[in-house]
């Protein structure tokens, strides 16, 4: 028996056409609502909210508030009770979903919806039925609802290739269920193995694909598809949305899945296609989607990944010093595995948990931490011994001798390798001649110094000078890295050199701009361009990880623009940059650690342009708002310019190098235009 769809033309989003596009689309598969829904009927309507600013549906990267609307309306029409939910698991204390979700909020009070958090509703384990993994702990507010209605937000995905009906179901999992099974399936076609498997399981009455229009990526302009689909076979559902896009379905991995499950059928001969016909299609032809493929996992690595993520996998333990007994995690937990022992404290029955952590979500004192349990706590005892005494080392420990105080405490040492030695050029390239475009375009002179020259912007900036005229000195940590750069830099027709230097230590930075100066000259342009960022909260920043940022960010800035300054005040000219980021102007949750470095070289910029600018040093902060692009970003991102250049990037730092001292400028913002401010 052949499997219905129907594809009904929708063009907008206003109310009374999207609720007439709806039933017209159910009717086609005669599969009208008010047959379906009984009076009193739990019918959970299952949008897609993971992903994506509920506050801007527009963007299309979740579901559109205007389709939950007229769905909800639809449901109470017949009677039936509405509920409403996705990725609630992930925040089980708050059965709103989110505090952006104001409008989701809205429609439950207009509609009298339950908000739904599937981690509160309970958990059941299933079997699955593809090799990895065994089971699958799903929501029991979709495996008991009278009714489920899956909202399709229909786009590309740029693992599975597809985000469709099936992989909406993927989100009823409870918990950290989704993260585990990447690491687990880092394959993108065992993945959507898997995605199958739980759409099987959580099978939908109803599957509505909302394809008005169609997000094709991040910060990607919009396919105005214009269509609405429905079916109560996803993989069928699936299938043609991706005809109307003009793509082949046989290559998306889930639909093949899906059809080795059972779970529908993916042939345009097995599906009968209702409100348009197949000619009509496709209605859009954009780019097909391409994968890049991966070289095949070995044997031995996949055995360890799979042991480490099952026998040998971190358990979530209580840390009894942090734990108040407040039995939010107990009440949390969806398999009831948190009780209490005969003491009365709260412990984990680990014969039942299945590793969703919600009741870590649901800790607010951070009192459950993923650790080894059991044998494998054992053998990796003294490890975390030699770990926990590392941990107390960084803290470090004071002794206070009268007015004295000695402090001790340990501290990582990265390794600093030097450059390796300088091979003799041949006679032939040493005295080869440079073409007149490189000689025209040499207009500046000089040394330009560039402190932290790594693939990206340094490589970019060390070119850019060399074409100006320049001779360069490039410096890291790691010295031998930056062979091949030298290299290229020599092919220019300039001098060359690369210093090994550890930026936070004093005595480095001083020998390294002595070197400099000794064997190509006082630099003439000096850029710091190095970063370190560390992500955490504040809670959780230990004291060592934000002194090593403050370090990086802060102090070698201060210690290279020290010494690169007294060596440029003996010709009482030369310019100073540094490369900084969105976050020396605003702080944001869980950049501390950046933002307190970049805040610091920032002022640190100022002092010194005020200092050394009447001496005649330009002085220059360069605040970089986005992500620099690399060289095998993807074309739509180059095209799109959905990033900084690194090339337009060099080419403003050598502006800011040759400006006159009557208009020198002291900070510059270098944003791509679909960067806010």
């Amino acid at each position: 028996m052949s499997s219905l769809v129907s594809l009904v033309r929708n063009e907008s989003y206003a109310p009374d056409a999207l609720r007439q596009s709806i039933e017209q689309a159910l009717a086609l598969i005669r599969q009208p609502l008010r047959q379906l829904i009984r009076p009193g009927d739990r019918v959970l309507v299952k949008p897609y909210l993971r992903h994506g600013s509920v506050r801007q549906p527009e963007t299309r990267m979740v579901s559109h508030p205007a389709v939950v609307e007229a769905v909800l309306g639809l449901v109470c029409d017949c009677g039936g009770r509405p509920q409403l939910g996705d990725e609630g698991s992930r925040r089980p204390g708050h059965p709103q979903l989110h505090h952006e979700a104001l409008w989701l909020h809205l429609l439950a009070e207009r509609f009298g919806a339950e908000l739904v958090s599937f981690a509160m509703s309970g958990g059941r384990v299933l079997p699955s039925a593809i090799p990895q993994p065994a089971s699958y702990l799903l929501s029991r507010a979709v495996l008991d609802a009278d009714s489920v209605i899956s909202l399709v937000n229909a786009q590309p995905h740029p693992s599975l290739m597809w985000s469709g009906a099936l992989k909406n179901m993927f989100n009823t999992i409870i918990g950290a269920g989704n993260t585990q099974l990447s690491a687990l399936l880092p394959d993108a076609a065992e993945l959507a193995g898997a995605v199958a498997d739980v759409c099987r399981l959580a099978r939908p009455r109803i599957s509505l694909a909302d394809m008005t229009s169609v997000c094709p990526g991040f910060k990607q302009a919009l396919w105005r598809v214009g269509l609405l689909g429905a079916s109560t076979d996803p993989v069928a559902l699936d299938s043609a949305c991706l005809q109307a896009l003009g793509w082949e379905p046989g290559t998306i991995p889930s639909l093949r899945w899906g059809a080795r499950l059972g779970v529908g059928a993916w042939e345009r001969e097995a599906i009968t296609l209702r409100g348009l016909d197949w000619q009509d299609l496709p209605v859009l032809t954009p780019p097909s989607p391409t994968v890049s493929p991966e070289p095949p996992e070995p044997r031995l690595a996949r055995t360890l990944r799979i042991l480490s993520k099952t026998r040998l996998r971190p358990r979530p333990q209580i840390d009894r010093a942090r734990c108040t007994n407040c039995t939010t995690c107990e009440q949390a937990c969806p398999l009831q595995a948190i009780n209490r022992d005969n003491g009365g404290r709260l412990q984990i029955d680990y014969t039942r948990c299945a590793d969703c952590l919600v009741c870590a979500d649901a800790c607010h004192q951070q009192a459950i931490q993923l650790r080894p349990h059991g044998w494998v706590a054992a053998l990796q005892a003294p490890r975390t011994l030699a770990h926990r005494l590392w941990q107390r080392g960084k803290a470090g420990h004071v002794w206070r001798i009268g007015g004295l105080a000695v402090r001790w405490h340990l501290e990582r040492s990265h390794p600093v390798h030097p450059p390796r030695p300088a091979q003799p050029r041949p006679h032939d390239q040493e005295s080869a001649p440079v073409s007149p475009s490189l000689q025209n375009a040499r207009e500046e002179s000089g040394v330009a110094l560039i402190v932290g020259a790594g693939p990206g912007l340094g490589s970019a900036l060390a070119r850019r000078f060399a074409l100006a005229g320049m001779d360069v000195a490039v410096v890291a940590r790691d010295g031998r890295r930056l062979d091949s750069l030298v290299a290229e830099l020599h092919a220019l027709g300039v001098a060359a050199r690369a210093y090994a230097c550890d930026v936070t230590d004093d005595g480095a930075v001083s020998r390294m701009v002595g070197q400099v100066c000794g064997e190509l000259g006082v630099p003439r342009l000096a850029v710091y361009n190095v970063e370190h960022f560390g992500p955490g909260h504040v809670v959780d920043i230990e004291t060592a990880a934000f002194l090593e940022c403050w370090r990086v960010n802060c102090l070698g800035a201060f210690l290279v623009g020290r010494e690169v300054a007294k060596a440029m005040l003996t010709r009482a000219s030369g310019t100073l940059i540094f490369t900084g980021s969105t976050a020396a102007t605003r702080g944001r949750e869980g950049y501390a650690n950046m933002a307190v470095g970049k805040w610091g070289q920032r002022a640190l910029t100022q002092c010194m342009a005020r200092e050394l600018g009447p001496k005649g040093i330009h002085v220059a902060h360069v605040i970089l708002d986005g992500g620099i692009l690399k060289k095998n970003a993807p074309a739509f991102m180059q095209e799109r310019m959905l990033g900084l250049f690194p090339e337009q990037i060099a080419d403003n730092y050598l502006a800011l190098h040759r400006q006159h001292p009557s208009t020198w400028t002291q900070e510059l913002d270098l944003r791509p235009w679909m960067e806010k401010f």
